[in-house]
């Protein structure tokens, strides 16, 4: 004997049904099998809805009729498909629910109440109305198929709604239908999941009764302990069990096998597995559980059994993360409990009073204070209790008030493989603390397959990806959100798109969530297809708005988000501050914010540090040249500077060098011009402003306290020569100035030097201006665009340090901020 249940996926339609009764068939040709039917998939809703809406008045028929609609667009499908199906003779036999249906539903109306028998008796119609479905498909196809009512064969004690099985009086009942029984020779044995028989006590009248939650796979496990089955299956929309849910975890891995208790833990802290009242009376026969998928048949499953398995060799030690939220942790503390004995089983009493189920408890070593958790909407409850357990202790100082902690989650890891491992604790908290998740409470349970922790609930599904990304070595995410998408922004995003499959094969998923524009933003949660961007963005008809990308971090909590600002904005950085508070690290090559006042620069770091975010800006400086990580290293090591000289603009550096061929200086600005190596307006550039702001950020990297007003700017222009007016003025004049760098040239060629256009520091001063330097300095052979950094340190003396190469262009630039992108995760290339 095999069971299958099939739940109200499985029956939510004509062709569901059809293909669910097909795998039925499959089974029976090799093995004679009991089937549990769930409901049509959203009656069992619409019949809490009726029942809700009758208690306010609501008209009964009305609800009557959309279900009865359900079914008989169900029944016609079928009859269209199948052969031999008559719609109208199950329509008959269905019609007998739906009268008692529409006169249960007239009552609640007429009353504005729904008594707990009345609950149950119209909450079982789903599935009551879908067994003739099911039977006349079966019989239609050729089966042999015989349907018993669960209200004659399962019987239940304690609550109506979820009642507790006697399993002795069950099995009797179902004797006949074991195998050699005298009714055992039916091949198939169709029941009703969910509903029961019930009876207070073990002589009164039974009435119907439900199972409560998950009742139909309950039903199921019910009967195959009865009927003694070698194996139950559970047939869903899911290929199986996954190590986490795969709505958080979107490369939650599927598990082939899990054993009884591995399941019962993960199910008990809200898991979607199988619920442990189901798994029990599977365990105590050692009936192997599996999770099957009727959308999709060929599919393994996962098997729920006594282990160990031989799927085990090569699996970790952790089987599956759970989440169960809407949680409250509830904390009795006071220096009057320690020592005093007592305490705890008042707790615990006062609670069980109340009806109330604990689900973690935790003690300090103290004795001080005793936390557990209950339902979110059991806490208030629970707080009455205990302050009127408690009133007198309370009102003496012995006790303080008790503590509600709201709307917290209960995170658990959970395998049998704990047992043997060390350090899994110590991962599981690494890789909460990664994100800056703070723990409320934590818990071990004395079998050692699982460690829950309580956090707030708001981190629940953050700590779930985190956790998975630790212990299953998936993809590390990095979701990028890119303000910007003109030169730089653009070359970045294609690059990320060029490089997407090459870093997915090494285990790093990068995505750009968001691209924002001045035509417009898009953004989508699963990322945006990056193979069209442009004309994508050309077509969004959305304002950009960094209120809207930080709304969408706060709800749906990625994992790794990183605001990339790749705009010469001198607002956007105002809003750094916001953007590491929702959570996300920053990498731009933008140089405001690093530029603006000394106050600023130092909150900057502190709001990133305190949000355990990152603020990247490696391209402030030389474009795609490594000058801020080897700054950060050395000074963090201890070394300090003692002296800078640096070549730090690439249309500088080119129109300097044009010099050195003997261009005149008017010539080499309007040929930089042309190639767009300065900006629209060369003054920006020939200025210098840039150059001072580059500078700045590395004094103040070398522990500076230096604003950049403080900064000299010495003026490569003559005196008296003019810079104002229109960009054409300015350029109609500059031949006025080709003398002046003639005179200067020829006078340095004759030191056998050269004038380069740079910045210094030295004895804790900051200046712009231009260089001449000779063949032993390391700036005398940059020219072309490069640039060129030399550090004099403590510990680069007398030879310093020099850092050279191409410091200008997009693709350079872009690069650079994708190194940065990159940092924000750990990784080992594979090669």
């Amino acid at each position: 004997m095999l069971t299958l249940k099939f739940g109200g996926t499985s029956m939510g339609s004509a062709k569901r049904i059809l293909d669910s009764v097909e795998i039925m068939i499959g089974r029976a040709k090799s093995d004679r099998i009991s089937v549990i039917v769930s409901a049509v998939a959203g009656v069992s809703n619409s019949l809490q809805a009726a029942i809700d809406g009758c208690i306010t008045g609501g008209n009964a028929t009305t609800y009557v009729e959309s279900i009865r609609k359900t079914h008989v667009e169900i029944c016609g499908q079928i009859e269209a498909e199948l052969k031999g199906f008559d719609a109208k003779e199950v329509l008959k036999k269905i019609e007998i629910n739906f009268t008692e249906l529409e006169k249960l539903l007239a009552g609640v109306a007429s009353f504005g109440e729904c008594p707990k028998s009345i609950h149950c008796r119209i909450m079982g119609m789903g599935e009551l109305c879908c067994v003739p479905i099911v039977n006349a498909v079966l019989q239609a196809k050729g089966q042999d198929v015989i349907v018993l009512d669960s209200r004659r064969f399962i019987f239940t004690t304690g609550n109506q709604a979820e009642g507790d099985v006697d399993y002795g009086r069950t099995a009797i009942a179902f004797e006949s239908y074991k195998d050699g029984g005298k009714n055992g020779s039916n091949r198939i044995v169709l029941l009703p999941g969910f509903v029961c028989s019930w009876s207070e006590h073990y002589d009164d009248e039974p009435k119907m009764g439900l199972l409560g939650r998950n009742g139909s796979d309950f039903s199921a496990a019910v009967v195959a302990s009865s009927l003694n089955s070698t194996r139950c299956e559970f047939w869903t929309d899911v290929d199986g069990i996954y190590t986490a849910d795969p709505r958080v975890v979107s490369d939650a891995i599927l598990v082939d096998d899990m054993t009884y208790e591995e399941a019962m833990e993960l199910s008990f802290f809200g898991s979607k597995v199988l619920h442990p009242k189901t798994l029990a009376p599977l365990a105590a026969k050692n009936i192997e559980a599996w999770s099957l998928n009727s959308h999709n048949p060929e599919a393994r499953g996962t098997r729920i059994g006594r282990g160990p398995f031989e799927s085990e060799k090569n699996v970790g030690p952790v089987r599956g993360i759970s989440c169960l939220k809407n949680t409250a942790l509830i904390s009795v503390s006071g220096s009057g409990m320690k020592g005093r004995t007592g305490f705890a089983s008042r707790i615990f009493q006062a609670v069980s009073r109340a009806g109330i189920s604990m689900l973690l408890i935790t003690q300090s070593s103290s004795e001080y204070t005793i936390s557990f958790c209950v339902k979110q909407a059991e806490a208030q409850a629970v707080e009455d209790v205990l302050s009127q357990e408690f009133d007198l202790e309370i009102r003496e100082g012995v006790i303080n008030k008790i503590k509600v902690q709201e709307h917290t989650a209960i995170v658990s890891i959970v395998g049998d493989g704990m047992k043997q491992n060390c350090g899994v604790a110590g991962k599981f908290l690494d890789s909460l603390s990664a994100r800056g998740i703070n723990l409320l409470a934590i818990a071990q349970g004395s079998s050692e397959r699982s460690i829950s922790v309580v956090i707030s609930g708001e981190f629940g599904d953050i700590a779930v990806k985190a956790a998975h990304l630790f212990f299953f070595n998936t993809a590390q995410p990095i979701e990028v959100f890119a303000f910007g998408a003109g030169t730089i922004g653009g070359a970045l995003i294609d690059q990320i798109r060029d490089q997407h499959d090459k870093l997915l094969a090494q285990n790093i998923d990068i995505k750009v969530y968001c691209i924002a524009t001045i035509d417009g933003m898009i953004l989508d949660g699963n990322g945006l297809d990056l193979s069209n961007w442009r004309e994508d963005a050309k077509k969004a008809t959305e304002e950009a708005s960094v209120d809207e990308i930080l709304e969408f971090v706060r709800d749906t909590k990625p994992l790794n988000p990183v605001f990339v600002d790749c705009t010469a904005s001198y607002d956007l950085p105002n809003r750094y501050l916001d953007i590491f508070k929702a959570g996300m690290s920053i990498a731009t090559p933008n140089k405001r914010a690093n530029s603006m006042s000394m106050d600023f620069y130092h909150e900057l770091r502190r709001v990133a540090n305190e949000n355990h975010c990152r603020f990247l800006y490696e391209t402030n400086v030389g474009a795609g040249l490594p000058i801020i990580d080897t700054l950060q290293n050395l000074f963090n090591s201890g070394d300090k500077l003692t002296g800078f000289n640096g070549i730090m603009s690439g249309s500088l550096s080119y129109i300097f060098g044009k010099l050195d061929e003997g261009k005149k200086f008017s010539e080499a600005v309007l040929e930089a011009k042309e190639l767009r190596y300065t900006e629209p307006d060369p003054r920006d550039d020939l200025k210098g402003t840039d150059v001072a702001r580059k500078a700045l950020i590395i004094a103040r990297e070398s522990g500076m306290d230096i604003e950049l007003d403080s900064i000299k700017m010495n003026s490569i222009f003559p005196e008296g020569f003019s810079i104002e007016g229109t960009t054409e003025e300015f350029l109609k004049r500059l031949p006025e100035v080709d003398s002046y760098f003639e005179e200067k040239m020829a006078k340095l060629k004759k030191e056998n030097k050269v004038l380069r256009m740079g910045a210094s520091i030295k004895d804790g001063k900051v200046s712009v201006g231009m260089l001449e330097v000779g063949p032993e300095d390391p700036l005398y052979g940059v020219r072309g665009g490069e640039n060129a950094f030399v550090f004099q340190t403590e510990r680069y003396t007398p030879i310093p340090l020099t850092v050279r190469g191409y410091g200008a262009g997009a693709g350079v630039t872009a690069a650079g901020v994708f190194g940065d992108i990159m940092r924000t995760v750990s990784f080992n290339p594979m090669k």
